[in-house]
Order: C-alpha cells, then structure tokens, then sequence
C-alpha cells in the first residue's frame, strides 16, 4: 500500500481530538483514491485478473508453505479469533475466522500495517460487487505478502480492505471485543488441508499437508459439502427432514437462522448422522431471505474438521 498520508492524516485528526481510537473513520474519495492510483496488477502476486461483468476482480489463491500443523487458541472465549503476526512478530492483528463468509476482509489501518497492495490499476481498481453488508463502506481487493499463523506462513493473500479506519463495521459479526483487525473467509480457509475447530478447547488446528483422520470411537458424522449462491463453507443437511444446503458459520453467534420462514424455534435440523431438535432460529430482519445457517451455538456440542480438499467435514462428540 502506499506508504503514509493515511498514518499522516489519522495523527493529525487524533490531535486534533476528531478521531477516537475506537470510532469509525471512513476514508474520504479523494484519499480513497490516492492509495488506489497505486494499484498493481493482480498476476504480480500469482493471481489472475478476472473481466467480469462489473468490472475487474481476482482469481486464485493464497500460498500456503507447507510446514508441522499449527494449533492457536482463541483470543476470547469460544468466539474463533486468532492472532496473526506480518513480517515480525510484532503488533499482531486480530483476525476471525468466518467459515459463512466467502471472502476474506480487513480494516484499513490493519492493512496498511501488514504492507498490503491494492490490485488493479488507477483505471480499474477491483471493487467489492458481492452481497455481504459491508456498512455502505466500499472495498478494494488487496493482496498482503506474509501472515504468520502460528508455524505455517500464508504469502500472497488476496482479501478486500473495507476503506474506513478502526472497524470492518457488520463484517466484525457485532463481536465488540477483542476488535476485530481482519475476517478470514472460507476463500482462504480452503487452501488448508484440514481446519479443525475445537470450542471446549478453545482453540483451531490448522494443517497444510498431514490428512486429518477422525477418531473412529468419537465421529459422528461425515457431511459432504456443496456449492451454494452465497458462497462460504456449505454441507448436505436438512430441516425437518426436507434435505437442504446448510452453510457452517463459526462466527455467527446463534444457534439456527433462515431466511425462508419466521420461526423461534426449528424442530429438527439434520446435518448427516447428527441431529438437533428444538433449535432456537434466529428471527431475520424483513427482506432477509438468506440460506439456512448452522451458528456456533449449534456446532459447538461437537468438534468440527474441515476437510476442503476432500469436501467433507467431521463431526466428532466431545470426549468424556
């Protein structure tokens, strides 16, 4: 990214008692601009630019070194929030781990610390065009050159950077603490072998090349995933017997939610093998007819291993 008149600009507005550390600040157009002038091509970082119809994005994926798995705990509670270091260990950010969301995201200042470069050109910068709500704040693809995820490194990480300093607004999923720098979406999940999700432990495993293999005397269940028009991390489910895609959202801090009827409470949902009766449904704003979603209220009775390279995820009971 280009270096500092946003570091410049938030010092002068700090003295000048304009910008509290924790309010949002929403980059102005012409600031917005400068650091996208900037822009570089996608195909420096091993991506590809991709003509759509409106306009310019990405393809491709992060390059994840292969090294031993890498266990991390949770920063808060059960809520799945890692620290992840750049070049140094120093001044970490705080990233959370969002199977629902398919792409990944991260705040301004966050961005500019961890020497992200804006893709595209001063012509053509690769705007975010998809559906998440993104607090009306525009975003831009980026690529960020190292993170440090405990022994593994993940270099060339295409992501879009939500232009506002001090928020990634409805991005953060309304988690107040600890803040939330970055969002790690299914897009870069998916280049691990396995991702696996212990919420008794509080804590994640990543691996980049050991195949994960389920405790025979524990697993539960074995989901197949499938593709679905919100994107994200989906399985084969279904509600009350009628089979349905099912996305797993870690994030989400509830139970149940759907969007296709009103309900308090679903009377069964099914997720292979594994069944949850009376599940409290979160009540969807009018107009919000989303695709059925597992929160981590529901997922968290068992441990729960992404398998993206075999397209399954495991379901395991806790152990006694």
């Amino acid at each position: 990214m280009v270096p500092r008149p946003q570091t410049i600009l938030a010092a002068a507005l700090l003295l000048a008692g304009k910008l509290p550390a924790s309010e949002e600040f929403v980059l102005p157009r012409m600031q917005r601009n400068v650091y996208l002038s900037h822009a570089k091509p996608a195909e420096q970082f091993g991506l590809k630019t991709v003509e759509g119809e409106k306009g310019p994005t990405y393809a491709g994926s992060a390059k994840i070194i292969p090294e031993q798995p890498a266990t991390i705990a949770f920063e808060t509670g059960p809520i799945p929030v890692i620290r992840v270091s750049g070049t140094t260990a120093f001044d970490p950010m705080n990233a959370l781990l969002d199977t629902g969301s398919p792409v990944s995201w991260m705040e301004f200042g966050t961005a500019q610390k961890f020497d992200a470069v804006f893709l595209g050109s001063r012509r053509d910068p690769m705007v975010y065009t998809g559906n998440l709500n993104t607090g009306k704040v525009p975003g831009y693809a980026a690529a960020v050159p190292v993170m440090k995820m405990g022994y593994i490194d993940v270099q060339n990480t295409p992501l879009y950077v939500r232009m506002a300093m001090n928020s990634l607004g409805p991005l953060a999923r309304g988690i107040a603490a600890p803040r939330i720098d970055a969002v790690f979406g299914y897009d870069l999940l998916k280049n691990f072998e396995y991702i696996h999700f212990d919420f008794q432990k509080r804590e994640v495993c990543f691996s980049s090349t050991d195949i994960y293999v389920p405790d025979t005397d524990l697993l539960m269940s074995i989901c197949s995933m499938v593709k679905v028009p919100e994107g994200g991390l989906a399985v084969e489910g279904s509600i009350s017997g009628i089979p349905t895609p099912v996305i797993l959202d870690v994030a989400g801090d509830f139970h149940f939610s759907r969007g296709e009827v009103k309900v308090h409470l679903t009377r069964q949902v099914s997720l292979g093998d594994v069944v949850w009766r009376k599940v409290p449904t979160l009540l969807l704003p009018p107009g919000e007819k989303r695709m059925p979603r597992a929160g981590r209220r529901m997922l968290e009775r068992y441990t729960v291993t992404v398998c993206p390279k075999k397209g399954v995820v495991y379901f395991e009971r806790l152990p006694e």
